[in-house]
């Protein structure tokens, strides 16, 4: 089984943060890279946006062999813009509820309102698309306030659509009104009463996107709409990774996303746009940090016991470990590896650290860590070893370029390399604030920027977080 996703970072993302040309192009790579086989954009509306920002995004995917999608009304105006670009794929959208028709579309008659939508889809085939989504907006309200009455119009309409030429008819939750088991049974009861294939489209208000469209992939809609990070119109939609890959390892269908290429993709992402993983998502590195004592003694030998076997393959390969006040004897005897030291002492050592993680009220540095081990257990245990637990720690890195440095360059730059988070050109004491994990490796990521930049950088202070 496989069903199809369409991305809609630059179209429903960019409801939630503009971005630049340069890092549309970048991101829209990096969709191509991981699989993603359609991407949806938006058409330009001059002199909001024009066609030179929206064309060099196209010709990207359109290299890859991308079928790209452009968005907009059911309006002659946008169809036509489309039709410039030379792409496959449009999709157009309008409603049909009362609420929408009333005061988003001056009062027109439901009658009208599915005449509009089907003269669009005739115009966007007559001009060649061969992909023509029509957008039935605010579908799901329908569902919820007619029950099957409302299931019927929708499929009475989508028989018009597709005498109109439509190929494929999204039916949102535009505002975010169902949970899984509605979700699933809304989907269910339209494909009952359609002829053409159906996009999923769930809105993230009760948090329940993801969910939402994983109820509607197994119960059979033919294309998911997803974003990186769920980002889009309040707080978005369906979250790319929670879908395809839960689909991927729990349901074993096939969404043509490499599984590999998901994490690097978030971590471009929230280093190109700025936009944080939540502590709350599943690629975060909280979501690898093992917390309770118990846990810990069971996952230094078997780490599938608190974390998907398939998350430990794809996003991970390994576990880390958080140092409280719960930590496990059996961790710290772990860290000591093969140096000898007898089990009361290990239980010693360990309730110093416990108490030590208390007093700070967060993890200690690595570097107190390996004191704290030094005095209670007299053992030297190298930073590195720590890193293989704990992992590195979270700099900020500010950084005073000479002014004739090309500053946006070195960003570009910067963004490509694993261990930033994020890149900031300020003004004032400082040109760039860099956020990033330091190992203490000889090559560690403040090695590196002092080395490959030395000749334009004036000064560089390293504050690292507790």
């Amino acid at each position: 089984m496989r069903r199809e996703l369409l991305d809609s970072t630059l179209r429903e993302g960019e409801l939630f943060k503009v971005f630049s040309r340069e890092v549309k192009v970048r991101i829209a790579e990096k969709l191509a890279e991981a699989g993603l086989r359609r991407v949806e954009l938006t058409v330009d509306y001059p002199p909001r946006t024009t066609y030179e920002d929206v064309k060099p995004v196209v010709d990207v995917l359109q290299d890859y062999g991308v079928l790209t999608v452009l968005h907009g009304r059911a309006h002659d105006q946008d169809i036509r813009a489309m039709a410039r670009y030379g792409v496959e794929g449009c999709a157009l959208y309008l409603s049909l509820t009362q609420l929408h028709r009333e005061f988003k579309l001056h009062g027109i008659s439901l009658d009208e309102a599915v005449r509009r939508l089907a003269d669009a889809i005739a115009a966007a085939r007559e001009l060649g698309f061969k992909y023509v989504r029509a957008t039935v907006e605010d579908a799901s309200r329908l569902f919820v306030e007619e029950g099957w009455r409302g299931i019927q119009l929708i499929g009475e309409t989508i028989g018009v659509l597709k005498r109109a030429g439509a190929t494929i008819v999204s039916v949102p939750d535009t505002a975010g009104l169902l949970t899984p088991g509605k979700a699933a049974e809304f989907i269910k009861s339209v494909k009952k009463v359609s002829e053409l294939p159906i996009a999923a489209h769930f809105h993230n208000d009760y948090g329940m996107a993801s969910a939402n469209t994983v109820e509607a992939a197994l119960v059979g809609a033919d294309e998911l709409h997803v974003t990186v990070m769920g980002i889009g119109d309040r707080n978005g939609i369906a979250d790319l990774y929670e879908v395809a890959a839960t689909l991927e390892d729990v349901h074993g269908i096939e969404t043509g996303i490499d599984r590999d290429k998901l994490g690097q993709l978030y971590r471009f992402f929230t280093r190109a746009t700025g936009i944080k993983l939540s502590w709350r998502h599943p690629l975060s590195d909280e979501a690898r940090r093992i917390r309770a004592g118990v846990h810990q003694s069971m996952t230094i030998k078997r780490p599938e016991g608190y974390m998907p076997a398939k998350k430990l393959q794809h996003d991970f390969g390994a576990l880390l470990y958080e140092m409280s006040p719960y930590v496990s004897h059996k961790l710290v005897a772990a860290i000591l590896g093969e140096n000898t030291v007898d089990e009361q002492r290990v239980r010693r050592l360990t309730e110093a650290l416990a108490v030590a993680a208390r007093q700070a009220g967060s993890r200690p540095s690595l570097e107190e860590l390996r004191e704290i081990i030094k005095h209670e257990a007299g053992v030297e245990v190298s930073i590195g070893q720590l890193e293989r637990f704990f992992g590195s720690e979270r700099v900020y890195i500010l950084v005073k370029l000479d002014p004739r440095a090309p500053a946006r360059e070195i960003v570009r730059e910067l963004m490509g390399w694993d261990d930033i988070e994020s890149v900031d050109e300020v003004y004032g004491d400082a040109d760039m604030v860099i956020t990033a994990q330091m190992s203490y490796r000889h090559d560690n990521v403040v090695n590196r920027i002092r080395q490959r930049f030395a000749e334009v950088i004036e000064d560089m202070k390293v504050l690292v977080t507790d």
